[in-house]
């Protein structure tokens, strides 16, 4: 009995971590939600399994990218002068004294 359930713990764990460990970018479980149906969750599995076999050559992917995408034009008008950005923090001469006199303080 105890080698029995043994079975069924070491089935549980390595049923979690196929389940939950990413594979190429995403989960099984995360392929699961994303597939619309059981056939082509099956589907999409069998063609990465020939894939990772070195039965079939990876297709390319259908995304375009960044370099395709199209920008919007700038327009001709010239832009205003940069201001230079104002600090968030200003120090006094009195906190420019401070810190110097814990620097000297600490300094070996």
């Amino acid at each position: 009995m105890l080698r029995f359930l043994f079975g069924l713990v070491l089935l549980g764990a390595i049923a979690a971590a196929v389940a939950l460990a990413p594979l190429r970018g995403k989960t099984v479980l995360q392929r699961w939600n994303a597939a619309p149906t059981a056939a082509e969750f099956a589907a999409r599995g069998w063609q990465e399994c020939k894939v990772a076999l070195g039965l079939e050559p990876e297709r390319a992917r259908a995304r375009p990218s960044r370099a395709d995408a199209q920008r919007p034009a700038r327009s001709s008008a010239p832009r205003a002068p940069h201001r230079p950005a104002q600090p968030t923090e200003e120090h006094t001469e009195r906190d420019r004294a401070a810190l110097e006199r814990v620097l000297a303080e600490r300094a070996p």
